[in-house]
């Protein structure tokens, strides 16, 4: 017996639109294949075309390639008379799709409501703070901010979904409501234009940060200097500036009968320098270089008055010290009288003659010296 190898004929299967296909694929109208409006709101989709909803889609009903006809529904993935409980039939949408009123983002709550995000309009990225004025707060400066969000429809109600970090507000937008200016620590809180800025969700004035839940001065504060939980050092025990420094202080060399001119320049630099906190002042100089000192609170008040331009006077170590005004500029003194001429220890470089002042001698007219003024 001989034996001879037939071939296989292939069998194909002509379609009713007159195009062929492999055995097993079934030919589908090219006018159905597009996506049915308010019946493609999200999966189940067949893995072959996942750009449908097969569980509703009455043209790719169950699978791509089944078309229900024009009297069918697609509910539940099989073509039908009427859509299942809870899906119904919108007579706005096109085609058999069904529509679940409960979950559908086209159709949520009734079958007129579209679920979408806000209208973000001209608002830039970033957290619209204000510039705080301080090195470091938070890294939020030109950082993300803010999102439109995802729309999504649960119990019959639209929502916003945010990535994470985010919050939605009423208008649809999701804010970062630990740094966003607008939306500080919550959805409704505002920080002031200008003179606030939100830092980890506080409102704080500009020089200040969010340390352990309270707004702290990070320019002055020698616990948390230049950021959170910074300590100043014992050798460098005060914060100016948000650096931890000795000290400020100011030097200068006074000629008897001239009017001082740079000396008056140095003293309002070394006022403008006075940004911390103090626990002590001296006003010492050649003549004394122990001089005059006020501690405590005392101190620190005196301080930030030269710091402000302002007029104070206090009891401090058994003295009256004043701080005031006396011809073009501020003096500091711990004789108790401000503008006055006597024998203690005053400094007035910014007076406009010769009576600048004196440390253990006459304040006008006083011999040639050296003026030191020290806060720490």
């Amino acid at each position: 017996m001989s034996w001879r190898l037939v071939a296989a004929a292939v069998v194909v299967s002509v379609g009713v639109f007159g195009a062929a296909c492999a055995t097993g694929l079934v030919q589908v109208d090219p006018t159905i294949d597009s996506p049915e409006a308010g019946s493609d709101s999200g999966p189940p989709a067949d893995a072959g075309c996942p750009q449908f909803n097969t569980d509703t889609n009455p043209k790719h009903c169950g699978s791509c390639t089944k078309a229900c006809t024009d009297l069918q529904v697609c509910s539940s993935g099989a073509c039908k008379a009427a859509c299942d409980a809870p899906t119904i039939k919108c007579a706005s949408d096109a085609g058999g799709g069904c529509a679940d009123l409960t979950s559908d983002t086209n159709h949520c709550g009734n079958c007129s409501t579209v679920c979408t995000n806000g209208d973000a309009g001209g608002l830039a990225p970033g957290s619209n703070n204000p510039d705080a004025g301080i090195a470091f707060d938070g890294g939020y400066d030109s950082g993300i901010g803010w999102a439109l969000g995802t729309p999504g429809c649960t119990k019959s109600m639209c929502a916003i979904a945010c990535p994470m970090g985010l919050t939605a507000c009423s208008d649809k937008i999701c804010y970062d409501t630990q740094n966003f200016h607008d939306h500080c620590g919550d959805c409704n809180t505002a920080c002031a234009q200008d003179t606030e800025w939100c830092s980890a969700g506080h409102c704080c004035a500009l020089g200040q940060e969010t340390c352990n839940g309270a707004c702290i001065d990070v320019l002055s504060d020698p616990a948390n200097c230049g950021g959170c939980n910074i300590k100043c050092p014992n050798n460098l025990p005060q914060c100016g500036g948000g650096t931890c420094t000795a000290g400020v202080t100011y030097s200068e060399s006074f000629t008897s009968g001239q009017t001082p001119n740079s000396q008056c320049t140095n003293w309002k630099t070394f006022q403008a320098s006075l940004t911390g906190s103090y626990s002590s002042i001296t006003i010492s100089g050649s003549n004394d270089m122990v001089g005059s000192t006020c501690t405590g609170a005392a101190a620190d008040q005196l301080c930030k008055a030269l710091h402000n331009n302002m007029t104070t006077s206090v009891s401090c170590n058994a003295k009256t010290w004043a701080t005031g005004t006396c011809g073009g500029g501020l003096e500091v003194t711990s004789t108790g009288s401000i503008c006055n001429c006597n024998s203690g220890y005053t400094s007035r470089p910014c007076i406009g003659n010769s009576n600048w002042g004196g440390v253990n001698t006459s304040t006008c007219g006083g011999p040639t010296q050296t003026i030191i003024v020290t806060c720490k």
